[in-house]
């Protein structure tokens, strides 16, 4: 495209001088677009990452949640068969069987409607109408809008290995698998007991 020629017929045309005008203000507001642009960093034009930025931050909090419950779960079985007899250092690994379980509110409306009839010669006819409707709890704070969270299942132990010294005593062996079993509501056979070595 030879711009030469364009701005020739411009000069040449009546209607030049409102032409020019309009393309004057269009490049005005391109130009301030690109300085914004250029010295905010930031697009002009609206993003929707807000969204996908409070989802990566939920996921993050949501993996620092379990973790801190599987280390404080660790910690605590550790001091606890310490304390039993004849069981010096120990070390622990639990299996989860899935992540934090959140049971949200949820607000549930159900109508019923029934409709009796009679025809002329004595019959009833009877017409029911049953509707129901529920919805999650929506609640807003400083970070959005969130459901409303009613009870929360911490994730369950599927699994258990006790490493401990002391443990080649087949009573004290006994001992750590009974409480591990009790504890965590687990059949004796997830629960392996080693010997440390030494």
């Amino acid at each position: 495209m030879d711009f030469s020629k364009l701005f020739q017929k411009l000069k040449n045309s009546s209607e030049g001088a409102k032409t020019k005008n309009l393309i004057l203000i269009c490049l005005t507001f391109i130009f301030i677009y690109i300085v914004f642009t250029f010295f905010t960093n930031k697009p002009m034009i609206p993003t929707f990452s807000s969204n996908q930025n409070n989802t990566q931050q939920s996921d993050s909090t949501d993996k620092q949640t379990r973790q801190q419950y599987e280390d404080e779960q660790k910690s605590q079985l550790k001091n606890i068969l310490k304390q039993i007899e004849g069981v010096g250092n120990v070390d622990v690994m639990i299996t989860f069987e899935s992540d934090e379980t959140k049971v949200p509110a949820v607000d549930t409306n159900s109508q019923k409607n029934t409709n009796e009839t009679t025809d002329k010669e004595g019959g009833k006819q009877s017409n029911s109408q049953e509707s129901d409707s529920s919805k999650v709890v929506i609640t807003s704070n400083s970070s959005g809008n969130e459901p409303l969270i009613v009870k929360t299942y911490k994730p369950k132990v599927v699994g258990v290995v006790v490493v401990a010294e002391g443990s080649e005593n087949s009573k004290i062996k006994y001992d750590i698998s009974k409480a591990v079993s009790n504890l965590y509501n687990l059949p004796m056979d997830k629960v392996n007991v080693y010997p440390m070595k030494k």
